[in-house]
Order: C-alpha cells, then sequence, then structure tokens
C-alpha cells in the first residue's frame, strides 16, 4: 500500500468522523427551522383573516345586488327543475337512502365481527393488551387499529411460512418444517418490535415537546385565557409543532365536547404516556380546573424545574458522547497524526534499505 492510498483512507475515515458528529447538530437545526416556518405561518393567520375585513364597504351593495339581477333574468329557472309528480316515488333519493343504511349497516356488522373476534381466545393472544397500550402509544385509537394489527399479525407470518416452505420443497419434509417454522417465528415477532420501536420514539418526541406545550400554556394563561381555551388554541395554531402531544390534545378536546369531563380527558393522556413530568403537568392542569387559582406562576415554576432536569439530562448525555468521540478520534484522527509525524521517517528508511539493498 502506497503512501498516497494511506492519505486517502485517512482523509476518508476523518470524514466520516466529522459526519458522525455533524449528523445530530444537523438534526436540530432542521427541527429548528420546522418551528420557526410553523410559528411564523400561525402569526401570519391573523393578518390575513383581517385583510378582508378592512376592505370598503360600498362593495358590498353591488355583490349583494347581483344575485337579485341574476334571479330576474332567470324567472323561469326554478321552475326548469324537476321536482317529480306526485304519484311517483323518488327513486334517486330511495337509492341514496339505501345505500346510506347499506354502509351503517355493513359498518355495525364489520365492527361487531372484529369485537367478536379481538374478544375470542385467539384474539387475546395475538392482540393483547401491552400490545393495545403500544398501538395507543403510537397514535393508533380504536377498533380498527387493534383488527388490522391482529390480522397483520396473524397473516403476514402464515404467508411468508408458506412461501418459504414451498420454496423447499426438494429439500426435504424437516428442512420444509424448520424453514416454515423459523419465518413464521420472526415474522410473528418483527411486527410487535416495529411497534415497540415506534412508541419509544414517540416517547422520547414527549419529552421534547413538553417544555413547549408548557411555555405555551403559560403565555396563554398570561394573556387572559383559561384551562380549555388555551387547549383549543394550542390545538389549532400550533399543533404540527407538537406531532405526539398535539393530536393527544386534540382527542382529549373532543371527548370534552362529546360530555367528559376535563380531568378524564387529560388523565387518559397521563396513563398513556408514562412520563412523571406529564403527569406532574396534568396533576396541575386538573387541580386548577377542579379548584381555579391563577396557574401561571406554577407553570414557570414547573417549566424552569424542567429545564434544569433536562440540563442534568443533557450533561450526562455529553459526558457519554465524550467517551463515543474518543473511539471516533482514535480511529478517523490517529492514523493521520501517524501519517503526518511518522510518514517521512519511514519513508527515509525505507529508501536508506533500498539503496543498501541496491549496492550490495
Amino acid at each position: 500500500m502506497d503512501r498516497l492510498t494511506l492519505i486517502s483512507l485517512s482523509l476518508l475515515a476523518a470524514a466520516c468522523g466529522v459526519a458522525v458528529l455533524a449528523l445530530p447538530l444537523l438534526r436540530d437545526w432542521r427541527q429548528r427551522r420546522l418551528a420557526a416556518r410553523t410559528i411564523d405561518a400561525a402569526l401570519a393567520r391573523p393578518r390575513v383573516a383581517e385583510a378582508p375585513r378592512a376592505a370598503p364597504a360600498h362593495a358590498a351593495p353591488a355583490h349583494a345586488a347581483q344575485p337579485d339581477a341574476s334571479a330576474a333574468a332567470q324567472p323561469g329557472a326554478r321552475a326548469a327543475v324537476p321536482t317529480g309528480q306526485p304519484g311517483q316515488p323518488a327513486r334517486p333519493g330511495a337509492a341514496a337512502i339505501g345505500a346510506q343504511l347499506g354502509a351503517q349497516l355493513g359498518a355495525r356488522v364489520s365492527e361487531r365481527i372484529d369485537a367478536h373476534w379481538l374478544e375470542s381466545r385467539l384474539g387475546r393472544a395475538v392482540v393483547t393488551p401491552e400490545d393495545q397500550q403500544l398501538l395507543e402509544q403510537c397514535g393508533w385509537h380504536g377498533l380498527k387499529a387493534r383488527m388490522l394489527f391482529g390480522a397483520l399479525r396473524l397473516v403476514l407470518p402464515l404467508a411468508l411460512s408458506l412461501a418459504a416452505m414451498l420454496g423447499h420443497v426438494g429439500a426435504g419434509a424437516a428442512v420444509m418444517l424448520a424453514w416454515g417454522f423459523g419465518v413464521f417465528a420472526v415474522a410473528y415477532l418483527v411486527p410487535k418490535t416495529l411497534l415497540r420501536r415506534r412508541a419509544a420514539a414517540r416517547l422520547r418526541l414527549v419529552d421534547d415537546e413538553l417544555p413547549v406545550l408548557i411555555d405555551m400554556l403559560r403565555l396563554l394563561q398570561g394573556v387572559g385565557l383559561s384551562i380549555d381555551q388555551s387547549l383549543q388554541v394550542i390545538v389549532a395554531e400550533f399543533g404540527s409543532m407538537l406531532r405526539v402531544l398535539g393530536p393527544e390534545l386534540a382527542r382529549a378536546n373532543q371527548q370534552f365536547a362529546s360530555g367528559r369531563s376535563r380531568e378524564q380527558t387529560l388523565l387518559r393522556i397521563s396513563r398513556l404516556f408514562d412520563n412523571e413530568d406529564l403527569k406532574g403537568l396534568i396533576m396541575l392542569l386538573t387541580q386548577v380546573d377542579r379548584h381555579g387559582g391563577a396557574v401561571q406562576e406554577p407553570l414557570r415554576q414547573f417549566g424552569l424545574r424542567l429545564q434544569e432536569a433536562r440540563k442534568a439530562r443533557m450533561k450526562e448525555q455529553i459526558g457519554r458522547l465524550t467517551v463515543k468521540m474518543t473511539a471516533v478520534m482514535v480511529v478517523s484522527l490517529l492514523p493521520v497524526l501517524l501519517i503526518i509525524t511518522a510518514g517521512p521517517g519511514f519513508l527515509g528508511v525505507i529508501r536508506m534499505l533500498e539503496h543498501m539493498g541496491g549496492t550490495q
């Protein structure tokens, strides 16, 4: 291996190390940019909504006179619409009503079949309570999500194991059974593994979104809004920033509008995500909603305590990252340093040995 190859490999290793170190910084910069765009778009909506109100008032009569003029120009327009004779039934309306009733009946039957299948022994074995909690943590609620997950865990392993057995038909019965059992076991465990990874990723996002939620609540409470109004504004204007808590708060608002209490809707979120900080925030909101009082100062103190906890966690992560960076520096920078410092000496020794061998 010549000198240029060594230098190229060393530079390539150094570039890979720099790329590994710069990837978290680029990801953080992208998230901040998306958050800034979302905030700018949310602030620009009230301006766009106020622009039509500032239009001159004299334009309204002209627009209002247009429908009257068009109606006067077409006096027989309504008479030309077929209304049907008194003795004839409205066939299109009956067909539409029949289709709607059929769709509703089919939906009810499918829900009953799905519920009956999930309540059976096979359904409870395939879709366990742990799987239901993981599905809800991933943002997939309802009977349909559980039904699809259960069907996936049954149909996919059976199809793949059958394909594996058909692919090894000539290898013997033992080999076919081994391939079928192995493929079935792997395909049966893969969906739950992916579900756990997605749930863990969303739980990590909850830790990142919780300080933003606290700051928004504190600002809206300082303006004078109530807890319900603050949650409505957060879901409507800043729901895209909160990719995990936004949909859950929207679901909580829907449940609150359907008749449940605010305490029940918020406690569902605290039970869903096993996060102590989130549980503390929801307990604070439920106490304020039940007994009343000012919540701005407790939210400020809670946010400060949460920031201190995040700083401690970041320091711990930085300490771990330092150890990992040592290995990266040894792999990427040490060969370059050896080439730069010891390279000329090694080349001189090699040339001297070649010269001595040539003279002999």
